[in-house]
Parts: structure tokens; sequence; C-alpha cells
């Protein structure tokens, strides 16, 4: 088989790799019959158009939203895998991680001691115990995050249309927005979730709750979100995922009520290896299954 790996993944999973496949150069798309790309690589019809012998797309990941005619790769025989399961626990750390910089103004702080500034009175944070987590998405990462956000004794609330029952309290999306303390997104982005958060939603929002956002940027309403910044109506957000347009045309980058990182979600070492063996095992898996047609 020959395997184009478009974006970079775990060294080990490569040398694996080498050993029972052909590793093609980029720009060889039309040699490949298996691409395995992250988030970076966009495969839309003109790609699978060039890739002639294409017969399976890995996305080292949790979402499909960077291929873009998932139905067209279909019709042309070409089977989808991604990995989700592989980075929640990375996904659900930083989510938590975004959370503790926020309730302890860490971001405020280290900015200041470069500064050689001392404000500790300036610096009163507030804790996590006791308040009202709404986790929107109950997946596989929502439910790390739960996991971990209740020994902080934080009380879970849960929005997800489908889970029906959960060790966690289920509620409808727009009385979690109404109750919680701190809202955290962790859904796909699909036709329904695109601006999942838009302006009917932002106006039920508690007011001075913290919004984190590891999941996509386009399920947020991104100029509402930054009209709620400016206003107050959302104190803080934690935001490891957004729009290119956000980034490049507003003042989001400079507002001191905002901790951005790049996609930074599955950038662990444990992650890129369990991402590695989880494709390597979808390769063999697919050859066992070609081989035997």
């Amino acid at each position: 088989m020959n395997i184009l790996i478009s974006d970079p993944i775990d060294e080990q999973a490569v040398k694996e790799l080498r050993k029972f496949c052909s590793l093609l150069r980029k720009g060889e798309e039309a040699k490949a019959d298996i691409v395995i790309v992250r988030s970076r690589t966009v495969i839309d019809r003109a790609y699978v158009n060039r890739a002639k012998n294409l017969k399976m797309i890995i996305r080292a990941g949790v979402g499909l939203d960077n291929i873009k005619d998932i139905e067209y790769c279909r019709k042309k025989g070409i089977k989808i895998e991604h990995t989700p399961e592989a980075s929640s626990i990375a996904v659900a750390e930083l989510a938590l991680g975004h959370m503790i910089a926020i309730a302890r103004k860490i971001p405020v702080t280290a900015k200041d001691k470069r500064k050689c500034e001392w404000r500790r009175e300036d610096l009163v944070g507030f804790e996590l115990c006791g308040k009202t987590l709404g986790i929107i998405g109950l997946g596989r990462i929502g439910k790390e995050v739960a996991k971990r956000a209740e020994p902080f004794g934080m009380i879970i609330l849960a929005y997800d249309p489908y889970i029906t029952s959960s060790k966690y309290k289920m509620v409808k999306l727009q009385n979690l927005l109404k109750q919680s303390d701190i809202i955290s997104l962790h859904v796909p982005l699909t036709e329904k979730t695109r601006c999942l958060l838009d302006k009917k939603e932002f106006r039920l929002i508690k007011k001075g709750a913290v919004l984190i956002n590891t999941s996509r940027g386009d399920v947020i309403n991104e100029n509402e979100l930054i009209r709620n910044l400016k206003s107050g109506k959302i104190s803080f957000a934690g935001l490891d995922v957004y729009s290119e347009r956000l980034i490049k045309n507003s003042s989001i980058k400079h507002m001191d009520n905002v901790i951005l990182t790049p996609h930074i979600g599955a950038q662990t070492i444990e992650a890129k290896e369990r991402i590695g063996k989880a494709i390597i095992e979808k390769v063999k898996n697919f050859q066992k299954e070609f081989e035997g047609k």
C-alpha cells in the first residue's frame, strides 16, 4: 500500500508504517492508496480527483470538517476513518486547564510578573468548587470533562439531544445557559451545531458566565461573543478554536478577558501516541480487508 502522510503524526507511528507500507512525498497524491491528514490539509473534490488511486482517508483526530465532500468520497468508494477516542483526555484536560487559568487569573498574573508588577489586590479569583458547569455535548470529551470537574466539587449540568439518560443531570439548552457559571462546548461542527450559540442563546446566558470552547469555532456566533465579552455579559472566554477571520479582523486577540490557544487540544505526547497507534491499526485492518477481496 502507498501511504501519503500529509500532516505530521507521531514519529513512532511513521516508523511502524514504513515496515509494511511505502510512504510517499507531498505532491504524490496520484499514487496514494491511503492519505493521512490532521486538520491542516483540506480534502475537497479537486484533491480526490487528483488522487486517482485513493481508497481510504484517515483523519488523525476528532472532526471531519476538513474533508469537504464526504458524500463524493463515498460515491468514489473511498473509506473515511478518524480517531475520535484517542485525544479525548487531552482535550478534556485542556478545557479544565482553561477553567483553572481563568478562575485564578493566571494569564494576567504571568503578564504582570514579566513587567515586574505585583498587584495581588487586583488578582482575586474564584474557586471552581460549588460552581455550576454546563457541558454542551456529552460525548467522549464531554464525559471526560465531567469526570474531571466532579472532584473539584463542581455541579454538573449537561445538554445533548442524542443522550436521554446519564449519571449527570440532563437539561434543555436554555436551562443550561441560564443556570451555568461556566459553559464548556464539546460538539462536532454540523449544519445543526453551526452558530449553536447565537444572539438568542447569548441573551439567556447568566451575566458574568465563563465560556470555554475546545470544539469548533463556528459553533459560536463570534461577533456575538465579542459583543458579550465587551459588555461583560460573558466575563471571560477560553478559546482553543476560532475562525481565521476572527483572528485577522477582530480585536479579540487584544482583549484581557480572553485566553486564546492555537488548537492544541490533542497536542500531548500521550494523545499523539494513541492517535499513531489507532492509525496503524486502521491501516492494518484495511490492508487485510483489501487483500481479502
